[in-house]
């Protein structure tokens, strides 16, 4: 997974440099990285590819497609996890 995961950076950083964060494809390698950071257990990092492509997709695609709510309710989920994740903690 960590390999498909650097291999995926590593395209997004290609198509950057050609194009722009809202491209087509670019879109479908932040999300699909983004759904992989989290698989990975790197919430934080998820957290950072789904807010700025959620931010992008809004004014793509509208706040209503269907991909783009599929990217706040992975959002929401990563919030609430993190968030769970930090009153487990016992504080000091």
């Amino acid at each position: 997974m960590t390999v498909t995961l650097q291999g995926f950076e590593a395209f997004l950083r290609q198509v950057r440099a050609v194009d722009s964060d809202a491209c087509d494809e670019a879109i479908e390698l932040r999300r699909a990285i983004g759904f992989l950071e989290r698989s990975e257990g790197r919430l934080v990092e998820a957290r950072r590819m789904h807010q700025s492509l959620h931010a992008d997709m809004c004014v793509v695609c509208g706040p209503d497609d269907e991909d783009t709510v599929e990217i706040a309710d992975a959002l929401a989920w990563i919030r609430l996890t993190l968030d769970g994740a930090h009153r487990e903690t016992p504080e000091t």
